[in-house]
């Protein structure tokens, strides 16, 4: 049997990346000193929150199967949190983000962007592995990871950049 993912374990992980999403786009605002830089990260972790509480929405209407697969389902959620700590939400502090480059507008919606895209990225992969009754759901993440595409790209627009 191939190890799979059930819907509400998908949108676990959802959850905790939009609060490690609020948390790095937060910490980047309290650094960032130019007020339209500010104005993105701010938006971007309200942003964050709202997708959280929109998963958890949708966690508490899915069916609660669990994990399939060989591992253990708690050692799965330290790994997938160790994964997308490093590979999606990289710590603010980290030299990266230290060289004041993030004082640039431009260079804020580009992060942003390319965190999105990662964050698609990582669920469109976890989708090839989730259960195939609860692969619906995951469509249903990554479309709302679109939409915070759409949306960052239009934020883009309004502020001119």
């Amino acid at each position: 049997m191939t190890p799979s993912y059930s819907g509400s374990e998908i949108l676990q992980m959802a959850v905790e990346l939009e609060e490690m999403g609020k948390r790095f786009y937060e910490r980047v605002f309290d650094e960032v000193k130019d007020k339209k830089t500010r104005s993105v990260f701010r938006y971007l972790a309200d942003e964050e929150v709202k997708h959280k509480a929109l998963f958890q929405k949708m966690l508490r209407s899915a069916d609660s199967e669990s994990f399939s697969g060989p591992y253990d389902p708690t050692e799965m959620m330290l790994y997938f949190k160790s994964l997308v700590g490093q590979k999606i939400f990289p710590d603010a502090e980290s030299a990266d983000f230290a060289s004041g480059a993030l004082n640039d507008p431009r260079i804020a919606i580009r992060i942003a962007l390319s965190l999105e895209k990662d964050a698609i990225l990582f669920f469109h992969e976890m989708q090839t592995v989730t259960a195939e009754g609860d692969r619906t759901l995951v469509e249903g993440v990554i479309a709302e990871e679109r939409n915070h595409i759409r949306r960052i790209l239009a934020l883009k627009a309004e502020l001119g950049i």
